[in-house]
């Protein structure tokens, strides 16, 4: 079962710790900033608390949408990542049916014309294991008992290589198919990576500078301490760590 990036849900729990933080302490925060805004520019200043408050619900609810787009993004990678495991169960089953058919022919074949049949054919050597040589080899096998058919019977057994032949196009075209498909779900989880490893930088950019402008209101409300646990490290917004809970003043996180 296919799991969500561990550097992705880091990213998206920092930013969890982070809205918090700032929804926890707003009111105080927006409070001291108001009266610093007061001291400042005077009664009249039109940064008031309400003001504040409003700034800082914009910086989470900006954060949190950050948050859920690279989390969906994710999501898409893992739905994309899910659908293709039927498509591979069924190019393996596809490829392991055709390899059985082209090594019981080969047999047949030397069973029914000697080993010179085996050149003649195309099957003198290793059969091919990968997927996309199988196919071609099936084909070649197949185009050349129509150009060279033989009707032979061994001790009441009867070998014919134009039903060998119908066998092994109908079985390539099966893989081939399943190649394809398997061709286009790649293709397709490659565009969900892209898009989601956009969503990853868009993300580092929006919480960067939403942390930072956190930072500085904290700082100028007086509480450095905060501030100094919402500013992300490095490591953090690489997802290799997560930004570290801020604890209320009742001890809760």
């Amino acid at each position: 079962m296919a799991k969500k990036s561990k550097q992705v849900d880091n990213r998206i729990q920092s930013s969890g710790h982070v809205i918090h933080a700032a929804k926890t302490h707003a009111e105080q925060v927006a409070e001291k900033l108001a009266a610093r805004a007061i001291s400042v520019q005077g009664a009249n200043t039109k940064a008031t608390k309400e003001v504040f408050q409003v700034v800082l619900v914009f910086l989470t609810e900006t954060l949190g949408a950050s948050a859920r787009s690279l989390d969906e993004a994710e999501l898409r990678v893992l739905a994309e990542r899910a659908d293709d495991v039927g498509v591979r169960e069924g190019r393996d089953a596809a490829a392991a049916d055709l390899l059985r058919a082209a090594v019981r022919f080969k047999s047949m074949v030397s069973d029914a014309l000697g080993p010179g049949g085996l050149h003649t054919y195309g099957l003198a050597g290793e059969t091919p294991r990968t997927p996309r040589d199988l196919v071609s080899h099936a084909r070649s096998v197949s185009v050349l008992m129509t150009q060279k058919p033989f009707l032979v019977t061994v001790e009441g057994v009867t070998f014919d290589s134009a039903a060998m032949a119908a066998t092994l196009d109908d079985k390539a075209n099966t893989l081939d198919q399943a190649l394809a498909t398997m061709q286009r779900e790649e293709q397709e989880l490659a565009d969900q990576l892209g898009h989601r490893d956009s969503q990853v930088l868009a993300w580092i950019e929006d919480h960067q500078g939403i942390t930072d402008t956190l930072v500085g209101l904290f700082r100028l409300a007086g509480r450095k301490d905060l501030s100094a646990r919402v500013r992300p490290t490095s490591r953090a917004l690489a997802g290799e760590e997560i930004t570290p809970p801020v604890e209320t003043t009742d001890g809760t996180k």
